[in-house]
């Protein structure tokens, strides 16, 4: 089976922040995967993917810091790559989309995602500023796109052709611009594998608090319990542009 699962912080400690994981039930989930003979899945497989063999990737939405200090020292000691999605504005900065409540996070620096980089993992693009694409004209579209590949590229000087949507929110439009841009393979929230794969539409199963074991999301109760859970889940994350759009009304540009 292919098993596609989507991280963003991982911490030593539990915050106020639904996407949080424990480093201590991060690092079970990844004995649970080499228990169940789980191996690093290469991105090109998923031209044509080998549904029988036993593959997982391991993604962080985002671009924490916490990846390089937490998650990247504990996937190196199980044999486990990861695929990093980058917001290029926060680089080295605290986020600032969060909705109320949440904890703010300090992002990855530049050396951590060269460090990244040249030990195996993906770097792909969040976008530049984390905003609703589906919300802005095609031409503030393409430059959202294009600066975050661009910052991308000259940080890691190879390409960047992976992506994930903000908030898991895309359409057609945006899935074109992407595909324009160089874009090979773009990653939403949960979902349910279907074949052949829309390569610019590939579900992932999402990683919240309460997720404390990863066989839910491995066996045959999956699309019973666990996908309308995440699904439920990931419609909450719709408030955070909401919420961003009510406070740049009131108090102009939170990422300024």
């Amino acid at each position: 089976m292919l098993l596609l699962l989507q991280y963003h912080h991982i911490s030593p400690v539990i915050t106020f922040n639904p996407g949080t994981v424990h480093k201590r039930i991060f690092e079970n989930h990844l004995k649970d995967l080499k228990k169940y003979t789980f191996t690093n899945l290469e991105l090109e497989s998923l031209y044509s993917p080998n549904v029988l063999e036993r593959k997982v990737l391991i993604t962080f939405d985002d671009g924490y810091r916490s990846v390089f200090e937490h998650a990247y020292p504990i996937m190196n000691e199980y044999g486990y790559k990861g695929v990093v999605f980058v917001v290029t504005k926060y680089i080295g900065k605290v986020s600032k989309w969060e909705v109320p409540l949440l904890s703010s996070l300090p992002h990855l620096k530049q050396e951590e995602i060269k460090t990244l980089h040249k030990s195996g993992w993906i770097i792909g693009s969040h976008s530049h500023s984390h905003s609703d694409l589906t919300t802005l004209t095609t031409q503030k579209l393409k430059e959202e796109i294009k600066s975050s590949k661009k910052i991308l590229e000259d940080i890691l000087g190879s390409e960047v052709y992976t992506f994930s949507y903000p908030f898991g929110k895309f359409n057609k439009r945006v899935k074109d611009v992407l595909k324009e841009l160089g874009i090979k393979f773009a990653f939403k929230s949960s979902g349910k594998l279907k074949f052949p794969l829309d390569l610019l539409e590939i579900p992932r199963r999402s990683i919240y608090l309460i997720d404390f074991s990863i066989s839910s999301k491995i066996d045959s109760f999956y699309n019973f319990v666990e996908y309308p859970k995440e699904f439920i889940s990931n419609k909450f994350a719709y408030l955070s542009p909401i919420y961003l759009k009510l406070l740049k009304t009131f108090k102009g540009n939170p990422g300024d």
